[in-house]
């Protein structure tokens, strides 16, 4: 059997767990080869007991990225009860329709989500171009009957943000929606980078406001993002919900 037959069989046994099974099977095999280059250790040469430290690992760190928004494994029903089995999107219920306001305001005809999860079914609607991207192919494809079913001029794609290149559509506004803190665990290079590359009259940033136990963060603000924006001399404006923090910025 060829190596990369065992590092597909590797992938698919990261991914029996159900909350990891939308999980692009690309991005793993990226966390996976960034790991052992991280460890200095050949595939050929792990024996099981390191195989299943491993898998924990992998797994640990895709749940950070997917997991961690996921409420329950049943993401069948309405679009209520959808919404209801997402973290994030279950959060900003009762804010969704001051966003759909602020957006609105923008006067805006193209939106691009990135790290999407569940939220394009919140606030797509047809007359908008809507770009979806996220590494969960699960949501993408919730999303993608939604965009069919409610005739949505929209498109879903998988994307890693961390390897965010010149490729992604240009667009009015760009949604970004409790995903910095997420790809970068060190230093803030990647969310400038990010914030530099996308194409666009507007980008909407948000990040929570309260610690994965519920416990309100005791400063919530980031003023390692806003000392950014003012050094590449974008507006910005801040407004709160009960569970996040977002900035509106203008390029």
């Amino acid at each position: 059997m060829k190596s990369m037959d065992k590092i597909d069989e590797f992938i698919f046994e990261i991914k029996k767990k159900k909350e990891l099974s939308g999980a692009d099977s690309d991005f793993v095999r990226v966390l996976l080869t960034e790991s052992m280059q991280n460890k200095k250790i050949n595939f050929e040469d792990l024996n099981q007991k390191d195989k299943k430290v491993l898998i924990k690992e992998i797994r640990h760190n895709l749940r950070s990225y997917i997991g961690r928004f996921r409420k329950s494994s049943d993401i069948s029903g309405n679009k209520d009860n959808i919404l209801k089995n997402h973290l994030s999107t279950s959060e900003r219920a009762n804010f969704y329709p001051e966003l759909k306001k602020i957006i609105d305001s923008l006067q805006i005809s193209s939106i691009l989500d990135l790290g999407c999860g569940l939220n394009p079914i919140a606030l797509a609607k047809p007359e908008i171009q809507y770009y979806a991207s996220d590494i969960n192919s699960s949501d993408l494809s919730l999303v993608s009957s939604f965009f069919e079913e409610n005739k949505i001029r929209g498109k879903t794609f998988i994307y890693d943000l961390r390897k965010i290149d010149n490729s992604l559509p240009t667009v009015d506004l760009v949604l970004i929606f409790k995903v910095l803190d997420i790809i970068e665990k060190k230093g803030h290079k990647l969310a400038e980078k990010i914030i530099k590359i996308v194409k666009c009259k507007f980008i909407l940033v948000s990040f929570p406001t309260r610690k994965i136990s519920g416990k309100k963060m005791e400063f919530p603000n980031r003023t390692w993002f806003e000392k950014m924006l003012s050094r590449l001399e974008y507006k910005f404006k801040i407004f709160r919900s009960d569970n996040e923090l977002f900035y509106l910025v203008t390029k």
